[in-house]
């Protein structure tokens, strides 16, 4: 599989050379085969060359900026991103309707209620515990869902969820950084931090694949698009948050961050250049290279759904 090229170090340089991206950071110099990437994230002060930019787009790479506190700053996408809008006319009539636009806001946080069932499964079931008051809050939010008539309530919903997974996931955690609740711009603290930088990844990694289903990443069902926020992306980001949220946990309880591997400033927190590194060879090696392809098959099943909705 095609891996995600990240450029993170201060001051590097990415040119071309060829079919090859030359990264070159200090007197150091490194070369990547195109065909071994399928897209390219460079975060905070990076300097990348305009024949980069234009390689990139004319072999069909997605290029995603980001800040270094995680927060994605442009996308530019490929030349070529295909002729056939038949799915995005529906997308565009279909998303009129308020009715269409709740069922499928249902669908949506009935699979993430269950995704976070599964979560805390994996924590409550090996320590013995009982997941009856667990069970006992699905069946009430569940219940709330599927009575619910409109999507601003369903917002509300979808809150009182992510708390609660939230609360539960910061009940088992063991390592020294403190969470107390989530804070999304700028994060203030290393768990938002690794918080912020775990979903914008995924979020990013988003575009291409609501792309390739021939739909339009910024005209979603269920999140209000502001300004270049890419609406449909957030939508389907919510299916997988759940394990994304546990990922971030699980590498804190394993010991992979010390405290002087953040760097906290007025403006936000954020990783220093090596543990950065280590994260996202983490990540991509959980999300990305994930046997089980536990975050991405779940994401094309609901577009699936979603174009088969569309259809009718």
């Amino acid at each position: 599989m095609k891996g995600f090229l990240f450029v993170t170090s201060k001051g590097a340089k990415v040119s071309k050379d060829g079919n090859q991206l030359v990264i070159d950071i200090g007197e150091k110099r490194s070369r990547v085969p195109l065909g071994a990437i399928s897209h390219v994230f460079i975060m905070g002060y990076v300097n990348v060359t305009v024949p980069v930019i234009r390689l990139l787009s004319t072999k069909g790479k997605f290029l995603f900026i980001m800040n270094k506190f995680g927060k994605l700053i442009s996308v530019v996408y490929p030349e070529f991103l295909g002729s056939d809008n038949k799915f995005r006319l529906y997308q565009y009539a279909k998303f009129s309707s308020e009715k269409f636009k709740v069922q499928l806001t249902k669908n949506l946080l009935l699979q993430k209620l269950n995704n976070i069932v599964n979560v805390l499964s994996g924590l409550y079931v090996p320590s013995k515990m009982s997941m009856s008051p667990v069970m006992e809050w699905k069946e009430n939010i569940e219940a709330s869902i599927l009575s619910a008539s409109e999507n601003q309530s369903m917002l509300g919903i979808d809150g009182n969820m992510s708390r609660f997974l939230f609360s539960k996931l910061a009940s088992f955690n063991e390592s020294p950084f403190y969470f107390e609740r989530r804070i999304y711009y700028p994060p203030e603290d290393p768990v938002n931090a690794l918080l912020s930088l775990s979903y914008t990844i995924f979020y990013s990694v988003l575009h291409s694949v609501v792309i390739s289903a021939g739909l339009d990443p910024y005209f979603g069902f269920f999140h209000i698009k502001r300004g270049r926020h890419a609406a449909l992306c957030s939508d389907l980001l919510e299916i997988v948050r759940p394990y994304l949220t546990a990922l971030v946990f699980k590498a804190l309880n394993d010991g992979f961050f010390e405290e002087n591997d953040f760097v906290k400033e007025k403006r936000g927190t954020y990783l220093r250049s090596k543990p950065l590194k280590i994260f996202l060879k983490y990540y991509t090696d959980v999300v990305i290279h994930n046997r089980n392809d536990l975050y991405f098959s779940q994401v094309n099943n609901f577009l699936k759904y979603l174009k088969e909705e569309l259809k009718k």
